[in-house]
């Protein structure tokens, strides 16, 4: 016989109770998802108030991707088709689609920006003129002014972009005393600008035009060391044939297994410089002499040799080191000259000087009394124009070497470019204002001589 199974009865009470926790538990969650929802929506909000793009009128693209081109391209060095695909990527990993922008448009906004800067209003008061040319190969002469606040003038640091303001610039095949002093005065005319000495190498037209203007010349100490060491060097003939050495040694090993041996490359254009890393060389090679094999040493012989030939250019160069250390940070004044004296006693004292050492020093306080006695009233002389040489060495530092209207972008090297200089830029400079500038202020360059000439020849097949 067959019982049947035992059923457990669950209070009904208590079944509702059981649901009724359910249903809290449940309203609990969807509480706290619409509350996150909720979060995550005002964050939204506020990241698109925060990152709200500004239209200009006229402008396809929005300021903040304007400003954004002409920083990479004008301060950071990036070429204009790379500014164009790093801006299109970076668009997509933003989820804000940049269509690809032409790179000649990004350049026309670095122009407008250049030349804005370049018009821009000057505050009266008392500036140092920095002036150099630039030559390019071919036929482009770029004239750069710069101007230094004396007020604002640290004599701790030396100076960098940012310490200058640019006065003008302009690009011609030649420059005349004449020309340069209408560039200057126009300027300074126009902005109460007083100029109270000038600084620049020894170019002959660069002097004549300060002195047509009565300003003061101050010869840039660096030229001064370099030609200094041109007139110690050049005509010593033991020198010359340890260079003729050193040459052959590079082009005989310069691919070789010997590679880490090879000497140092001495330019041409600026051996009389760059010939003083060669006593580093030098004294490596001479440090780890018994370290060679016999080929090397066979090769090297004349370093060791002839060791005495680098003295000379070792004590130069340190001579060199300590003058840039002490005037060109805290110009030629009283207490630079006090710092110079002591520092040339402790080496005289430290090392016996050579006679181009001797010569040296003795050319350097020469140098610094000229310059002492053409500002006598002047208790702190600014002597060096390293900053315009590193603005020209920055402008060049492009795949096409050549000087264009692109020489504009010169001005934003000193700058902060914020938000507001580039909307004022864009809608206050137009394509004509700057081609109007390039008329006047350039001159054809040699990479567009030849595309005219390649054109004339195609006409005359």
């Amino acid at each position: 016989m067959r019982t049947s199974p035992k059923t457990t009865v669950i209070p009904s009470e208590k079944i509702v109770a059981d649901l009724r926790k359910k249903l809290k538990r449940e309203k609990e969650k969807n509480k706290r998802q619409n509350a996150s929802k909720k979060r995550l929506k005002e964050k939204n909000t506020d990241l698109k108030k925060q990152f709200k793009l500004t239209r200009i009128k006229n402008y396809t693209y929005p300021l903040e991707i304007i400003r954004l081109a002409v920083i990479m391209n004008m301060q950071l060095d990036i070429s204009l088709r790379g500014v164009s695909k790093t801006l299109s990527q970076v668009g997509e990993l933003l989820g804000y689609p940049i269509k690809k922008i032409s790179h000649m448009t990004i350049r026309n906004w670095s122009l407008k920006l250049g030349q804005f800067f370049l018009e821009s209003t000057l505050n009266g008061g008392k500036y140092v003129l920095i002036a150099d040319e630039s030559i390019e190969i071919g036929r482009e002469r770029l004239l750069l002014l710069l101007l230094v606040p004396i007020e604002k003038y640290s004599p701790i640091v030396p100076l960098e972009m940012r310490d200058v303001k640019v006065l003008d610039l302009g690009v011609q095949e030649s420059w005349k005393a004449t020309e340069i002093v209408a560039k200057i005065k126009e300027k300074t005319e126009q902005y109460g600008v007083e100029i109270s000495y000038g600084i620049s190498d020894k170019c002959k037209t660069l002097r004549r035009a300060m002195k047509d203007m009565n300003i003061s010349w101050i010869g840039d100490c660096t030229h001064e060391m370099s030609n200094i060491s041109k007139s110690l060097f050049k005509k010593d003939k033991e020198t010359t044939d340890y260079l003729i050495e050193m040459n052959k040694v590079r082009r005989k090993w310069i691919l070789s297994k010997h590679r880490l041996l090879v000497p140092p490359e001495i330019r041409t254009k600026d051996r009389f410089q760059t010939m003083f890393v060669v006593h580093k060389w030098a004294a490596n090679i001479l440090a780890d002499w018994e370290g060679l094999t016999n080929e090397e040493k066979t090769e090297l012989q004349f370093v060791k040799q002839d060791s005495k030939v680098v003295e000379p250019m070792k004590q130069c160069y340190e001579v060199i080191t300590k003058f840039s250390e002490i005037f060109k940070t805290k110009g030629i004044q009283q207490t630079s000259l006090e710092l110079w004296k002591d520092e040339v006693r402790t080496f005289k004292k430290e090392v016996k000087l050579t006679d181009k050492a001797k010569q040296f020093i003795s050319k350097m306080n020469d140098y610094l009394k000229i310059q002492m006695e053409t500002l006598p009233n002047v208790k702190q002389i600014l002597c060096c124009s390293d900053v315009i040489e590193s603005m020209f060495g920055k402008y060049k530092n492009k795949r096409m070497k050549i000087i264009t209207d692109d020489v504009l972008k010169i001005t934003a090297f000193t700058k902060n470019i914020t938000l507001e200089d580039v909307e004022k830029a864009m809608l206050s400079i137009n394509t004509a204002a700057v081609q109007a500038w390039k008329s006047k202020n350039t001159t054809l360059s040699k990479f567009v001589l030849l595309n005219l000439k390649k054109k004339r020849l195609k006409m005359v097949a």
